[in-house]
């Protein structure tokens, strides 16, 4: 229970800011840490000003919120549809290449029942808290809830959240053909329906709000601007003004995000075997399950960076690299914020769509693998018998990987664009104050 000193710090900080204490309400989705520590820095900004703030999360997530805001209170509402043990793609290697309806339809989101259950129980906690304003990072459920509540809705969304950024796949598009794609928006159009709402046209509507907070910069994201788009920069703890330590060999930091249905790769193998045989090179590797069977753990406090280390260190890391290897998520920007080229090896399109653009704009290389011709196969975890589109098996190599590496770290240009980049990114950073466009839109 707050204490009467707490709430009274709470009132004060509030007006001493020249306004009310608004009560926010954030949710984000469970599956990548790069949505919670977004959530989780905007959340410290707010309760900074005295506003009061509520975490939506997960009961596999609800810990790690705590930890990264402590004084948040937490609300556990489960956001994915409970599903028997999934029936393993075959082959089991692939990448989503277009839409989120590959993702939804595979975590089982095309349940009628639980995006109903799903939209009442967010709707329960929305009644009982009573924000002034709704802050959403791709969680998939929760804009029915603040519609049907009446609740402005700010959404944190990379453009390939946004109706106004590309088509997932947009980069693939001339190999679609005339070949239909998946769908996965009956179930929440339904949801809709009981709430008086109009149905959803486009999937990616799911994510939009009255205000769209995209954490990035127009030289990094095709996004089509529109009056409701504001670019941020990263919404994280900017980088520190610290020199970074002179090093005997260049450090290359491996953070590819598990999760999110992401299906197995043969990087930790490959990664591994250049680990072994490299050493004109550093290695850190952030990961879990998927690289311990690969990696001892490393020294989480000295120089010795190889194997594995805390993923508490992570953006301490990406200030200390000379190249950061990622999937192209949330993981991209941060690199190229603390001007660090990327190699970008995704799982998804809209991950792909990120590696191809830091690819044009010369601070990094989306993995080759990627550049073939898009397969056509089955994947029983979406559809028993429709084929999908995707990279079913990327052939990630050890000498792949060291070909593309060193490329990088051999040529300056990448990160001299790499530091363009972070220019820019700082820039629309400090153009904008967060706090301030989530009181614009809670005022309403």
């Amino acid at each position: 229970m707050r204490t009467f000193w707490a709430r009274f710090r709470e009132i004060i900080g509030g007006y001493s800011h020249g306004g009310r204490v608004v009560r926010i309400l954030l949710s984000f989705w469970d599956g990548g840490e790069g949505h919670l520590a977004r959530v989780a820095y905007l959340t410290s900004l707010l309760e900074d000003r005295g506003h009061r703030c509520m975490i939506i999360a997960s009961s596999s997530k609800a810990e790690r919120a705590r930890q990264l805001a402590p004084t948040a209170q937490i609300r556990t509402v489960e956001n994915r549809p409970a599903r028997p043990q999934p029936v393993r793609p075959v082959p089991p290697v692939y990448s989503h290449a277009f839409r989120h309806a590959q993702r939804r339809l595979a975590l089982g989101f095309d349940d009628h029942e639980f995006i109903v259950a799903n939209t009442q129980r967010i709707l329960e906690v929305i009644r009982a808290f009573r924000p002034h304003a709704i802050v959403n990072d791709y969680h998939d459920t929760i804009r029915i809830a603040a519609e049907a509540a009446h609740v402005p809705l700010i959404s944190i969304a990379m453009a390939h959240g946004l109706c106004s950024g590309p088509t997932l796949g947009a980069w693939k598009q001339d190999e679609l053909g005339e070949r239909p794609l998946p769908e996965c928006v009956g179930s929440f159009n339904h949801s809709r329906s009981l709430w008086g709402l109009r149905p959803y046209e486009d999937e990616r509507e799911t994510f939009e709000g009255e205000l769209n907070l995209v954490p990035s910069c127009p030289a990094l994201d095709p996004l089509r601007r529109r009056d409701t788009d504001v670019y941020v920069g990263p919404v994280m703890n900017p980088p520190s003004e610290r020199d970074r330590p002179p090093r005997r060999r260049p450090l290359v930091v491996s953070y590819l995000a598990e999760g999110n249905n992401r299906p197995p790769s043969p990087y930790p193998e490959a990664l591994a075997e250049l680990v072994g045989t490299e050493r004109t090179m550093d290695f850190a590797i952030l990961g879990g399950a998927r690289y311990a069977r690969c990696f001892t753990t490393g020294d989480s406090t000295g120089d010795s960076f190889l194997g594995m280390v805390p993923p508490q260190r992570y953006l301490e890391l990406l200030g200390r690299a000379d190249l950061v290897i990622t999937h192209g998520g949330t993981t991209l920007v941060h690199a190229v914020e603390r001007s660090v080229p990327v190699l970008c090896l995704p799982w998804t399109s809209s991950e792909a769509a990120w590696g191809v653009q830091v690819e044009r704009q010369g601070s990094g290389i989306l993995f080759p693998a990627y550049r073939r011709p898009l397969e056509w196969r089955v994947d029983r975890t979406v559809h028993p018998s429709a084929p999908l589109a995707g990279h079913w098996s990327p052939q990630i190599t050890a000498e792949g990987l060291r070909q593309s590496v060193r490329r990088i770290l051999d040529e300056p240009s990448y990160r001299n664009a790499a530091a363009d980049l972070a220019q820019q990114l700082s820039a629309a950073r400090a153009g904008v104050d967060l706090v301030d466009l989530v009181q614009s839109i809670a005022a309403r």
